[in-house]
């Protein structure tokens, strides 16, 4: 623990003279989290229970027959729908406070009440967790991660139950050979030029990725590039977004999040990739119960989320960016 010490003598002019301070706690702690914030506005949704999270999809055509007078035509019907399934995940923050930190709290020159200040901390420290869990693989109990929707190799394993082996309709795009996003040969950025091609490849007409999230070495290579020499870009006045004066891509935000893993860029189309939220437990508060032998509150923060798509083609990453 990160604790400070003072050594004071208590004379008149100490003891009659109170410390300047403001009634404020200020985090050093914790990032800011613009994935999450991007996802809560674009990418959101609630759901009511549910054992499992099921999305259905559709992922074959029948067989179209041209014909002439009498031909007997096939009436074979392809299996055409499957579903897939996520499990529900859950994540909780303690809060706890003994009987003689609560009291030693009230007083009504306190910067601000201690629980209060746990509060806050735990739900913090939630989005935090999430953040970091939103980002990454899924490992034991966490939720699913961009890493697990759009994978580096979408050719292996599986994702909602449904194999991805040999199944095309179920695989991102992905480009896993490196990247020097900043080089240029004949006038041409390496690192752009990869992102048009994968954004092509994941877009059918309008319907097209809307935010590329990267490392903070990314993006600022990323800035560097539309600053430089022969490029120009405008922008309108009153533009909206997590940074709306990040420079934008093909209609998308470009957005930097210090918990995307190092070299990766994740493209991401909210019509078909959503962070799925439980109404009972969106940071809902446990009530405090004490242990029968101690005199100490204990709650929780707790929410239970998962990650889904149900259209993983139309989205891309691209794995090994220097």
């Amino acid at each position: 623990m990160a604790a400070n010490t003072t050594s004071e003598t208590w004379d008149a002019l100490w003891t009659l003279s109170m410390r300047a301070k403001r009634k404020r706690i200020t985090d050093t702690i914790f990032d800011e989290y613009p994935g999450l914030a991007w996802f809560k506005k674009n990418a959101l949704e609630t759901e009511v229970g549910g054992k499992e999270i099921q999305e259905d999809i559709e992922y074959a055509k029948q067989d179209a027959e041209w014909f002439s007078r009498h031909q007997v035509l096939n009436t074979d019907l392809t299996d055409h729908v499957t579903a897939v399934f996520y499990p529900w995940r859950y994540i909780a923050v303690p809060i706890s406070i003994a009987i003689d930190e609560e009291n030693e709290s009230r007083k009504a020159d306190s910067a601000m009440k201690l629980l209060a200040s746990r509060t806050s901390n735990s739900m913090k420290s939630i989005r935090d967790a999430v953040s970091v869990a939103l980002f990454g693989a899924q490992t034991g109990k966490t939720m699913l991660g961009l890493q697990d929707l759009i994978a580096a190799n979408p050719t292996t394993g599986s994702l909602g139950g449904l194999t991805r082996v040999g199944n095309s309709f179920w695989q991102n795009k992905y480009y896993s050979t490196a990247v020097d996003f900043d080089s240029v040969t004949a006038n041409i950025v390496a690192g752009i030029q990869r992102w048009n091609l994968q954004w092509n490849e994941a877009s059918s007409g309008n319907d097209t990725p809307k935010a590329i999230f990267t490392t903070e070495t990314v993006y600022g290579d990323y800035q560097n590039v539309m600053a430089s020499q022969g490029y120009m870009r405008t922008a309108p006045k009153d533009a909206s977004g997590i940074n709306n004066k990040a420079p934008g891509f093909n209609g998308g935000e470009v957005i930097m999040d210090r918990d995307v893993p190092s070299g990766y860029g994740f493209g991401v189309n909210p019509a078909y990739t959503k962070l799925k939220i439980q109404t009972g437990l969106n940071f809902a508060k446990t009530p405090f119960r004490s242990p029968h032998n101690q005199l100490t509150k204990v709650g929780f923060i707790v929410v239970s989320l998962q990650l889904v798509t149900n259209n993983p083609r139309r989205n891309f990453v691209t794995s090994n960016i220097t």
